[in-house]
C-alpha cells in the first residue's frame, strides 16, 4: 500500500468533486502553520489544514481548550491478544455526557469497571470504543477568555446517575484512554468547572501511534485521532475517529458549494495519504502503509449516497455495505469504513456491521463491527496497491 499508488486514485476523486473550483483547498500539513501558538504546547503530532484562511478561525477556537491527553496503557490487567483472537469495535457520539458510558460497557463490552480491578466477562472479546463528543471536566481547561470562541454547551437529554467525563470512565474502568478536545463545551459553570469537548478512543488493549487532524474550518473545530491496535505478532490496525460538520451557514454553503463534509473527509483522506507515504518519519512510531485501515465516527450525513460518503467509500472499498438504517433521528449519520492490508492483515468478520437499538440516553444509536487479528504475517501489498491505484467513478 505505497502511496505513490494511491496518488491517481485520490487526485481523481479530488478532480470530480471540487465543484468547478468552490471547494476550498482540503491540503493537510504536519507543520504548525505559522502565526499558530495553538496546540503549540502538544508535544503529540498532529496535522493542519495547510489553507491559510481557516487558522485564524481554529486559533479562537483551540485557545479555549485543554490539552490532548494520551494514556497508551491500561491500568487493568487484561489478556493479551493472540493470533486469531476478535476485537469488537463500537463507534458512539455520546452527546456531551448525555450517553450513559458506564452503563454501555457494562451492558455492550462485557466490561466489569472496577479500576486497577477491572475485568471483562468470562468469553468476552477486546473492544475499543471510539467516542464522538466526549467531553472533559478539567481545571487544565483553561479560563474563559474575550479572544477565544465559547460555544454553547451541547444540551445532554436527562437520564439517572451522574455525569462522568472521558478520563473518569477511563479511570475507573481501568482503559487506556487518548483525547482531544476540539471546542469548549460552554462557559465556566457558576462553580468554576469548565469543560471542553472531543473525540477519544477508550480500549482494553494498548493504543500506539497515536496522532491528530485537525479538519479544515467549516462552521467550527473538529478534531480526529488516530491510534493503532496491535495483536501479538505485531499485526496491527489503523483506527481513525472523526466527526465531521453538520450543518454550515448558508454563506458557507454558497462559498463550498456544499461540500464542507466532503472537504473534511478529503482533508482526513489527505492526512493519511501523507502519514503512511512517510510512515511519520518516526515522528510517533509509525510503520508505513501496510496497515489495514478503520475510518468510524458522526460523519453528520443525510443518507447513503451523500457524496462525502460515497467518496469515502471508494477510497475504503473494503467497507461493509452501509447499514440503511437512522442513527440519529431520521438520518444515517454514523458510519464505519475500512481498507484492509494485505495477505494476513486483521480483517473485519462478515456480517458482524451493526447498529445497537439501546442508544443509552445520547440521541445517537452506536454502531458495532468485529476485527479478526489473523493468523501469520503480513504479505506482499501488491493487490492493496493494485485496488488503490483504480480511478475513481465520477
Amino acid at each position: 500500500m505505497r502511496f505513490r499508488s494511491m496518488r491517481p486514485a485520490l487526485s481523481a476523486a479530488l478532480g470530480s468533486v471540487t465543484l468547478a473550483g468552490c471547494m476550498p483547498s482540503y491540503t493537510m500539513t504536519p507543520e504548525l502553520p505559522s502565526g499558530r501558538g495553538c496546540p503549540g504546547s502538544d508535544t503529540s503530532a498532529w496535522y493542519f489544514p495547510a489553507q491559510a484562511a481557516d487558522h485564524e478561525r481554529l486559533e479562537r477556537w483551540c485557545v479555549t481548550v485543554g490539552p490532548s491527553v494520551v494514556r497508551p496503557q491500561t491500568t487493568a490487567v487484561f489478556s493479551a491478544l493472540g493470533s486469531g483472537n476478535d476485537v469488537t469495535l463500537f463507534s458512539w457520539n455520546v452527546a456531551a455526557g448525555g450517553g450513559d458510558l458506564r452503563r454501555f460497557l457494562e451492558h455492550e463490552a462485557a466490561l466489569r469497571c472496577a479500576g486497577h480491578e477491572s475485568s471483562l466477562e468470562p468469553g468476552a472479546e477486546h473492544f475499543v470504543l471510539l467516542v464522538q463528543e466526549a467531553f472533559r471536566r478539567s481545571a487544565d481547561v483553561p479560563e474563559s477568555s474575550e479572544e477565544g470562541v465559547i460555544p454553547r454547551a451541547v444540551a445532554e437529554e436527562s437520564r439517572p446517575g451522574g455525569r462522568p467525563d472521558i478520563l473518569e470512565v477511563a479511570e475507573e474502568c481501568g482503559l487506556s484512554l487518548v483525547y482531544v478536545a476540539a471546542a469548549r463545551n460552554g462557559r465556566d459553570a457558576s462553580d468554576g468547572a469548565r469543560e471542553d469537548r472531543g473525540v477519544a478512543i477508550v480500549s482494553t488493549l494498548p493504543l500506539d501511534d497515536v496522532w491528530f487532524i485537525e479538519l479544515p474550518y467549516e462552521a467550527a473545530r473538529r478534531v480526529a485521532v488516530a491510534a493503532t491496535l496491535r495483536g501479538a505478532s505485531g499485526q496491527g490496525v489503523r483506527l481513525v475517529n472523526v466527526h465531521f460538520t453538520s450543518a454550515p451557514p448558508p454563506a458557507r454553503m454558497l462559498l463550498t458549494g456544499n461540500g464542507s463534509r466532503l472537504r473534511q473527509g478529503l482533508a482526513v483522506a489527505e492526512a493519511l495519504r501523507q502519514v503512511e507515504e512517510s510512515g511519520l518519519q518516526g515522528r510517533a512510531g509509525g510503520d508505513g502503509a501496510e496497515l489495514p485501515t478503520l475510518l468510524a465516527g458522526d460523519f453528520n450525513t443525510w443518507s447513503d449516497s451523500e457524496t462525502t460518503l460515497r467518496r469515502l467509500r471508494e477510497l475504503f472499498p473494503d467497507s461493509p455495505e452501509p447499514l440503511g438504517q437512522p442513527t440519529r433521528g431520521a438520518f444515517p449519520t454514523d458510519h464505519i469504513l475500512f481498507r484492509k492490508g494485505s495477505g494476513d492483515a486483521p480483517r473485519t468478520l462478515e456480517g458482524s456491521y451493526a447498529r445497537l437499538e439501546d442508544r443509552f440516553h445520547s440521541d445517537h444509536h452506536p454502531v458495532r463491527i468485529r476485527i479478526r487479528f489473523q493468523g501469520g504475517s503480513q504479505s506482499s501489498d501488491a493487490a492493496v496497491r493494485e485496488h488503490l491505484a483504480r480511478p475513481l467513478s465520477p
